[in-house]
């Protein structure tokens, strides 16, 4: 694990400087063992955009067990986060990812107007369950 968590950490370092091609497709290909480390980094990063890179990584992962990651995401207080994870939700499509964005409806981030909010999530929420219809 301690392997785990040196490469991951390794890769997002990789990512800040001008490796951020090689850095993303890599942490991709380690898949969702990947994920519980890149969590922790999510959560302890005040940096909005390494805590978007994060859920755009998240989201080429293509599992149902990023939508904690994707739920905490959709909380954020910068628009550049939540609308990655709404990103990574409406791509997995899932039953999990579609009730998410059903709970998720009615509550905006800080700092998020609720009509703007209600408009994005409404969208998302439309375009997953387009691409879950599809699937059957």
């Amino acid at each position: 694990m301690r392997d785990l968590e040196a490469l991951v950490d390794h890769y997002l370092t990789e990512w800040s400087s001008s490796g951020w091609a090689h850095a993303f497709h890599s942490l991709v290909e380690l898949g969702p063992v990947a994920l519980s480390e890149l969590e922790k980094r999510f959560s302890s990063t005040r940096d909005d955009a390494l805590r978007a890179e994060i859920v755009v990584i998240v989201r080429h992962l293509h599992t149902d067990l990023s939508v904690p990651l994707f739920e905490a995401a959709l909380a954020d207080r910068s628009p550049e986060v939540w609308k990655a994870a709404l990103d990574g939700l409406v791509d997995l499509a899932s039953p999990e990812a579609i009730a998410l964005l059903e709970r998720s409806r009615t509550q905006p981030p800080a700092g998020t107007a609720e009509a703007e909010w209600e408009s994005w999530v409404s969208e998302a929420l439309d375009q997953a369950r387009d691409q879950d219809a599809t699937r059957v």
